[in-house]
């Protein structure tokens, strides 16, 4: 079964009373139409799959398209409706370019950010919290907080510790937890953006076109996929996801072939990936089956494996390599006939002209 635009259905695939995750995000899905969201299922699927891949998320995409609407649903949905878990900030004062002193209010409100993010990240560490999810939204970023806030602190993640946040520097290091996911968004519909720091621990996710509508706010309904629930599906090291995929997939040379395929090209015009890709995209790929290999892009295994490769190309290679395929269109043309059969790619490709 495919999660489709035009209808939905839920096969039930119960555990231990509790529902799968496969019918867990389906409901979600069904959930977020109530409210007139303006959103494809494959755009939530993909967000819900990347933040199992890696602690940060952005999503870029023009103002009003439901972007910060459908994080504010999905932070309910993985804390349950609890509002100690899921906290949302404005990212940016723009409200301050109307006052008389722009730099004091945005510096007042990097340091309110700080501050919040500082104490959410102790109340994810607490004994009793660890088996929760907790979320942090920034929502309409400027490219300040983007460096700050994301790039700065997918840094550090690389170590997996925060010593420093906008206006902070930490005495002693601090482990990042890992039930703590940051979502950012942003207003634009043009983001180039190639920092590897940033790209390690985030993912890109281009929003799609739409007007939100105005609509009654509708009460949050549990969603029984237990506490832990993401917590114990999600996968962030190589070796797990690779056996996870040989599992469903088999080969892991034939799971990735177009990716492999675009790297030789880009190797024959001198363009070097770093070595981090290969293994971002395996993770990301077993994140998009869940624990009993169900695909939640699409029950079928061939379906969901094109959907989820596509959408790595799309947020794991090409923007590493965007701005140099921009400058050469033979380049451009030679991947877009590698990549045919994903339309996502081509369409990214295709925007660099």
């Amino acid at each position: 079964m495919s999660v489709s635009t035009t209808s939905l259905s839920i096969q039930t695939h119960t555990t231990e009373g509790l529902v799968t995750e496969y019918d867990a995000i389906t409901r979600f899905i069904q959930m977020t139409r109530q409210t007139e969201i303006p959103v494809d299922p494959i755009s939530i699927v993909n967000l819900y799959v990347s933040l199992k891949s890696k602690p940060l998320a952005i999503l870029t995409g023009a103002a009003h398209s439901g972007k910060s609407e459908v994080v504010r649903r999905l932070a309910q949905f993985l804390t349950d409706g609890d509002p100690i878990r899921s906290q949302r900030m404005n990212g940016h004062a723009w409200w301050a370019e109307k006052s008389g002193d722009v730099s004091f209010f945005v510096q007042a409100q990097t340091r309110f950010v700080t501050a919040k993010m500082l104490a959410v990240i102790e109340e994810a560490w607490q004994p009793d919290n660890t088996n929760q999810v907790f979320v942090a939204c920034l929502t309409h970023i400027s490219p300040a907080e983007l460096n700050s806030f994301f790039s700065e602190v997918a840094f550090q993640l690389q170590h997996g510790e925060i010593m420093r946040l906008p206006g902070a520097h930490l005495t002693n290091p601090i482990p990042y937890p890992s039930n703590l996911l940051l979502i950012g968004t942003m207003d634009t519909t043009r983001f180039d953006w190639s920092d590897e720091n940033l790209l390690s621990k985030t993912t890109l996710i281009r929003w799609p076109e739409g007007e939100i509508k105005p609509t009654s706010e509708l009460d949050w309904v549990s969603i029984p996929f237990g506490e832990t629930g993401f917590l114990v599906s999600l996968i962030r090291s190589e070796a797990a996801a690779h056996r996870k995929l040989y599992r469903i997939l088999g080969s892991e040379q034939q799971s990735l072939r177009p990716l492999l395929l675009a790297e030789r090209l880009l190797n024959e015009h001198e363009i070097r990936l770093p070595g981090s890709v290969k293994g971002e995209t395996l993770i990301y790929l077993a994140n998009a089956w869940s624990k009993e290999g169900i695909g939640l892009f699409d029950q079928g295994t061939p379906n969901n494996h094109i959907i989820a490769l596509d959408l790595a190309m799309v947020q794991i290679l090409l923007p590493r390599v965007g701005a140099t395929i921009r400058d050469s269109p033979t380049l451009c043309k030679q991947l877009r006939e590698v990549m045919s059969q994903f339309p996502r790619s081509v369409d990214f490709l295709e925007s660099l002209n």
